[in-house]
């Protein structure tokens, strides 16, 4: 990983700055809004809160930032006295005035490190993780350090050994058992600490109360790192299941587990729409947890939850579950949540469970959480309160541009890669152009230079089969903003490439080398360029994959345009119809007749004449008077008194 920078708001800066004893806590939760992850960093920042008198720093990463929540309302939502963001790249001026962020120069009194709980120890999080703490404990060799609640993954493990064996953590805990097996077998002294987020969950009855009955509880979760986006068939069989179940008469609990704005995040709100009238229930009763569990005390009512059983992809929500009582179901769909399974005693297939609706006692692992938690204590209390400082030189403003969380939309990201694959194209056929002009060479055989052409017509029947292709519509777009960083950086690498392969192709085809020496190149160039022209058709295929999306949300806007457009000329049909009835109205003899009528009513209730209330006694006198033959003398003296009528 590239040199890491951090970032933090100007109250943070003065927290960091000052001598009082700091602990630094990094974990699974980097502002990204999962629910699990928030409960286990709520936790051990309110265990330390409980526990010891130091200022609580917490490390989120700078793309987590959103737009609608503030880096200073971020602080007091977590209840944390200082918020520490970490970047690979330095921000421009532009973006610290607008985030209101400073570079990290130095953190003093650095007495703790805790790398608290999660699922992250897997090749797919481990790394980034991991590189951020050993960032710090590179500067801190005598700081206390401890790591709980891990999962790690069996392919990971030998990673961890390292880490831990560079970095010497005073306690080591796992969340489960196979962890514990796993970081054993390379030689690590660990501890079963079972699950950072237990606490929290156990105080969520504050909000939630749970009851056995008619209903279940449902959390869906269809994103990429889950597995379950390739099996949507089979979650869609066991909904069904539980419709029947349940019997209609009481409406599911939906669990929405994520509060996060990225689009490849696709939880039970999102898999809802994913798998349209394959969602068995006309209606749900929603629950938002993240909104729960960050809401200030005493701001909500408690809500009681009724259910006979959970079916969920979350591992939280199903160890919230069995804590409360209630039997639920973990889906697993790969390695990641077969161990998670294990960890909570869910075992066969959801018919199975169904049968017998089996409910797993954790008592005594909540007996080992307590062991651990007084083994926890007495470490940070040993802990050095002078502590160790982190320092960091000064970076000048970058050129990086910044997006808040789930930004750039995937339409904008579609469309500028897209824009990148038409220059690629024009590139590569001007590199085709060419070859072929190269190819016209006396020097080449015939039947060569047949079987090049083929190839060429072929690979523009591609490109032009292609090009149909992409506005066809595909909803299997996953991970999408990991993928469109994969093909920049793909894209770019293919530029290079051309630009190579157009100076070997100078070089090849110069007309100073001899004719013997260029025809013997022939073929290492024809492979060359048909293998250039494979690897662009690859990464058009991927393009498209992700381009056909952008048809969608078209043809949605398009619908909904059309819609406005027939409710526009509805409502402007019904506007003419009424101005011309009421023209006709105004224009009828029986209108006309009834006029002295209306004003007489008028006048009865609002001591005026006319509709806009402008004409009452004097000014009607006025009128009629101007209207008579009367002398300018004689209606002047009249006048007057009139209007000492009227003041009086």
């Amino acid at each position: 990983m590239s040199t890491m920078l951090f970032y933090a708001d100007a109250e943070s800066i003065e927290v960091l700055r000052s001598g009082r004893p700091k602990a630094v806590l990094l974990g699974s939760d980097f502002g990204y809004g999962n629910f699990g992850d928030v409960l286990q960093h709520v936790g051990a920042v309110s265990h330390l809160q409980q526990t010891s008198a130091l200022d609580l720093v917490s490390i989120f990463a700078l793309e987590a930032i959103s737009r609608f929540v503030g880096v200073d309302a971020l602080r007091r939502v977590y209840k944390v006295d200082a918020l520490m963001f970490v970047a690979t790249e330095p921000l421009n001026d532009e973006d610290l005035a607008r985030l209101g962020l400073h570079q990290v120069l130095v953190v003093n009194a650095v007495s703790l490190v805790h790398l608290y709980g999660g699922g992250f120890l897997n090749e797919m999080w481990g790394d980034f993780s991991l590189s951020i703490a050993e960032e710090l404990l590179r500067q801190l060799p005598g700081t206390t350090y401890v790591i709980s609640g891990q999962q790690v993954a069996a392919g990971y493990s030998k990673r961890v050994a390292e880490h831990v064996a560079t970095y010497r953590p005073r306690l080591v805990g796992v969340r489960d058992r196979d962890s514990l097996r796993n970081v054993q077998e390379q030689g690590v002294s660990a501890e079963f600490s079972f699950d950072d987020a237990v606490e929290q969950l156990q105080s969520l009855s504050r909000l939630y109360q749970f009851r056995r009955g008619e209903g279940a509880f449902l959390h869906l979760n269809s994103s990429g790192y889950t597995g379950n986006d390739t099996a949507l068939l089979e979650m869609t069989h066991h909904l069904s299941l539980v419709s029947a179940r349940m019997g209609g008469s009481q409406l599911p609990v939906l669990f929405q587990a994520f509060q996060d704005g990225r689009e490849q995040v696709i939880d039970s709100l999102e898999t809802v729409k994913r798998l349209e009238r394959a969602f068995p229930f006309a209606g749900v009763q929603a629950a938002l947890l993240v909104e729960a569990i960050l809401a200030p005390p005493g701001t909500r009512e408690p809500r009681v939850l009724v259910g006979q059983f959970g079916y969920s992809c979350s591992y939280h929500v199903t160890m919230w579950l069995q804590l409360n009582g209630i039997p639920c179901w973990l889906r697993g769909s790969n390695n990641y949540y077969d161990q998670k399974r294990r960890s909570l005693g869910v075992e066969n297939s959801f018919e199975s469970f169904l049968e017998t609706l089996p409910l797993v006692e954790h008592g005594a692992n909540l007996e080992a959480r307590s062991r651990w938690l007084g083994k926890l204590d007495a470490v940070v209390d040993s802990a050095d309160r002078q502590g160790g400082v982190l320092m960091w030189e000064a970076i000048a403003p970058g050129r990086r541009q910044f997006h808040f969380k789930g930004e750039p939309r995937l339409e904008t990201l579609l469309g500028d890669s897209w824009q990148t694959v038409t220059q690629l194209q024009e590139e590569k056929g001007q590199l085709l152009e060419k070859h072929a002009a190269d190819s016209a060479d006396s020097l080449l055989k015939e039947e060569q230079r047949q079987e090049l052409e083929a190839k060429l017509a072929q690979m523009h029947a591609t490109l032009r089969a292609v090009e149909q292709g992409r506005d066809e519509l595909s909803l299997q777009l996953q991970s999408a903003s990991e993928r469109c960083e994969t093909m920049d950086a793909a894209l770019q690498a293919a530029n290079a490439a051309a630009a190579d392969a157009s100076a070997r192709l100078e070089r090849l085809f110069d007309t100073s080398l001899p004719a013997g020496e260029r025809f013997g190149h022939l073929d290492q160039v024809r492979r060359y360029v048909l293998e250039q022209q494979r690897m662009t058709e690859d990464r058009l295929l991927a393009c498209n994959e992700q381009l056909t999306a952008v048809g969608f949300e078209a043809r949605r806007y398009r619908l909904q345009a059309e819609a406005e457009h027939d409710a526009s000329v509805y409502h402007r049909a019904r506007d003419e119809a009424s101005t011309k009835l009421l023209q006709e109205i105004m224009a009828s003899r029986s209108w006309r007749w009834a006029r002295p009528l209306r004003v007489a009513n008028r006048f009865a209730r609002t001591r005026r004449f006319d509709a806009s209330g402008n004409v009452g006694l004097f000014e009607a006198a006025r009128l009629v008077g101007n209207r008579l033959p009367i002398a300018s003398s004689l209606r002047t003296r009249i006048g007057g008194w009139l209007r000492q009528l009227r003041r009086s």
